[in-house]
């Protein structure tokens, strides 16, 4: 067997150290050799120069002196080198060598890294299940020798797995762990990426307010260490969520701000990350900009070898010719990407080509390629338990049946769909609804914690002014017992003591009045809450279990009926726990506070489209007279929320029939917006106390629509904040005028 001479050179260095250094030489010496070189394959390593005649002396010298952890480290550093030049059977053997050792040893440190490399090859062999296991498993070493770095990227690529994988539930979990972890150490860009991955959790959830609110702390770290490309991908993220909502200038505001950074920071992957998010903003009304953005970002992807990339490339290129009917060229992308997905064993865009391939086919009348096509589709989703493509693919199998003249089994396909339709939604419900009973348990527990805090520092104070009182006392004795001359002076300070303590005995009384109040407050959030939160809860249950229970026996249209009772109990239920959630986030301090100058006319708009089938259901008239000039100053959630509380309070207490004005008027440096109906209107007593929660009862509309009687609470207190103020003129019969006023824009 052939020795190469580079080999040669480093065993004969090995051996004239070993002689050299004579049986007295002390073991630490030999050890500081050995760490010595194990340093500079690593810098090798780095720097992707790695040369493996090193790592075999390494492995030959470490073994002569028996020095376990040199060897453990040797096969570690070879497996790494496998793993970056793509041989990933061989390094997960020499990993695996390399833990038993450490193992054996005790190595908590070396075990950490392999258990850590293991799980990532692992995922290079599409295995998530073990390398999420040893994800885990390294971030248990780590914990033995307080390695709060690797705890922290082990339990954030564990996140990450379950991320790949769309669980959710999973990811978030683990992503939170390492955010705990790594807010209290000082690498700000290991801060950032948990913190943008969260966002991303959150965007996927369609969590909006969640996600920029992640997005935005992640932006903010990436541009105080100056990483471009974290800077990009934030912004990107950015302008997705603006996407998602429809504010398409937004979103290419963001991407086009992060464009800049990504070539600044010369990453391939991530300058086509934002030219792909460009394409898919202009793909419903600028083909040509898309088309254009969709093949810069596939060049960048074929050239860095990103089969991932070239398929999202490669999607949207091919959905912009389905868009210009250009169904052919559609079908050779989708072909393109079909093809990369099954070399590179990428199950879900497998399933997602041949949905798409499928739709085609039906266009172009080739039913029965497009049958072959959904039922791929279909058998992949079952497996990959991906319900929207399952349920999508049931629907256009109907259409393809139906083509095919046959209509039972178009009718039970599309039964399936509505069924699987219906899961869908209720399991989206269920999912908003313990995300926000987790967020209001979170918030319900921070006010039992300031509750704590804030008697526990009472009762620091009543010590501390009881000890203060009693020094006093017996000062003035003394000051009285030694000085009678000077008794005068002493009743002064007396008398000054006396009022103090007056005045305390005053503060105590107001504390005590505001504390009265909150407890009132308290016992109406949680009437509330059992009252009218458990009376949906068993509407909800009543008709699902008239749906399992006697589904059959149903008409179309009594389910339809059932449903739509469902959905609509869900929604009113859904906008109580809001309301409850922003009530208590203001009443605890927790919400931001971020104003700044808004165009009211758009405000309001966006509001009014938000209830367009409330209004036109009952016939209403809404003038929309807010003035396109009029600029006010405040937090634009907060305003949101005003304004929405009150447009639905008239419209639930205004008849068929009925009309609302919408007015704005300059006063000075205030705007004043009305929102007057011709509604049922209020007596006096109702007037006095309907911003008080702790008083006013929500009263039925007139359809029936319920409340709770805390929306004109918040509204008051959103409006004080914004430093305005909100009032209402009524008569019983003749309807009601809610006045809001708030400041004038603010001039930079």
């Amino acid at each position: 067997m052939k020795i190469k001479i580079k080999q040669i050179s480093y065993l004969t260095i090995g051996f004239v150290i070993l002689v050299l250094s004579g049986c007295t030489e002390r073991d630490s010496d030999q050890e500081t050799r050995i760490k010595n070189l194990i340093s500079t394959i690593e810098e090798e390593i780095n720097s992707k120069n790695v040369d493996t005649t090193k790592i075999d002396s390494l492995f030959q010298i470490s073994k002569s002196y028996n020095y376990q952890p040199g060897v453990a480290k040797a096969y570690s550093l070879k497996g790494l080198a496998n793993y970056s030049n793509g041989n990933y059977a061989e390094a997960k053997k020499l990993f695996s060598q390399a833990v038993l050792i450490s193992k054996e040893k005790n190595d908590f440190a070396q075990l950490g890294i392999d258990y850590e490399n293991l799980a990532k090859t692992y995922n290079r062999f599409l295995q998530r299940d073990s390398s999420v296991y040893y994800f885990k498993k390294s971030a248990e070493v780590r914990k033995e020798i307080d390695d709060s770095t690797g705890i922290g990227t082990a339990l954030n690529n564990a996140g990450y797995i379950f991320w790949r994988e769309t669980q959710y539930d999973s990811a978030i979990v683990y992503f939170e762990k390492s955010l705990a972890v790594r807010e209290k150490l000082p690498n700000k860009e290991h801060l950032a990426s948990t913190t943008n991955n969260l966002g991303t959790i959150y965007y996927q959830w369609a969590i909006y307010d969640k996600a920029l609110e992640y997005y935005y702390r992640s932006l903010k770290l990436n541009k105080e260490i100056a990483n471009d490309k974290g800077t990009a991908i934030n912004l990107v993220n950015i302008g997705l969520v603006y996407k998602e909502i429809s504010n398409f200038d937004k979103s290419v505001e963001y991407f086009k701000e992060g464009l800049p950074f990504a070539i600044t920071s010369n990453d391939s992957e991530t300058i086509s990350y934002v030219y792909n998010s460009l394409g898919s903003t202009y793909l419903q009304n600028q083909q040509d900009s898309s088309i254009y953005f969709f093949n810069k970002s596939l060049d960048l992807y074929t050239n860095i070898g990103s089969s991932g990339g070239k398929i999202i490339a490669l999607k949207g290129i091919a959905q912009n010719h389905m868009l210009s009917n250009n169904l052919k060229k559609a079908k050779e992308y989708f072909n393109q990407i079909l093809k990369i997905a099954e070399k590179e064993n990428i199950p879900l865009r497998i399933a997602e080509a041949n949905m798409f391939l499928g739709e085609i086919s039906l266009n172009e009348s080739n039913y029965e390629q497009a049958k072959i096509y959904f039922e791929k589709c279909i058998e992949l989703s079952l497996v990959l338990n991906l319900n929207s493509y399952f349920r999508d693919s049931y629907k256009s199998l109907s259409r393809v049946y139906e083509k095919l003249e046959n209509t039972d089994l178009a009718l039970d396909f599309l039964r399936k769909y509505d069924q699987l339709n219906f899961e869908i939604n209720n399991e989206d419900t269920k999912r908003r609804i313990d995300d926000l009973k987790s967020k209001f348990e979170f918030e319900r527990y921070q006010r039992i914690l300031q509750t704590q805090k804030y008697e526990n520092e009472k009762q620091r104070i009543y010590l501390l002014s009881a000890l203060i009182l009693l020094v006093m006392v017996t000062f003035s004795a003394v000051i009285l017992f030694r000085m009678y001359s000077k008794r005068n002076k002493t009743n002064n300070l007396l008398q000054r003591k006396n009022e103090l303590i007056e005045g305390q005995s005053y503060q105590l009384e107001t504390n005590n009045k505001e504390l009265v109040e909150l407890n009132e407050a308290k016992d109406k959030l949680f009437s509330i809450i059992a009252h009218d939160l458990k009376n949906p809860f068993s509407t909800l249950l009543n008709y699902s279990y008239f749906l399992k229970e006697e589904y059959h026996d149903l008409s179309e249209n009594e389910r339809i009926e059932f449903v739509s009772y469902m959905y609509d109990t869900t929604t009113k239920t859904y906008e109580l726990l809001e309301n409850l959630l922003n009530l208590s986030a203001s009443r605890t301090g927790r919400i931001s506070f971020n104003p700044m100058n808004i165009n009211l006319s758009e405000v309001i708009e966006k509001i009014v489209s938000l209830f367009s089938l409330q209004i036109k259901n009952k016939f209403i008239t809404l003038n929309d007279n807010i003035s396109k000039e009029h600029i006010i100053f405040a937090d634009l959630y907060m305003i949101e929320i005003i304004f929405r509380n009150l447009i639905n309070n008239a419209i639930k207490y205004t008849s068929n029939n009925g009309v609302i004005n919408l007015s704005s008027e300059k006063n000075g440096d205030k705007i004043l917006i009305s929102i007057e109906d011709s509604g049922v209107g209020m007596d006096s007593q109702t007037v006095k106390n309907i911003f008080n929660i702790n008083v006013t009862k929500s009263q039925a509309g007139t359809k029936g629509e319920k409340g709770t009687g805390l929306g004109l609470g918040l509204c008051k207190e959103f409006a004080e904040k914004n430093n305005g103020a909100i009032s209402v003129k009524s008569e019983v019969n003749k309807g009601s005028i809610f006045t809001v006023t708030l400041p004038n824009q603010y001039d930079v």
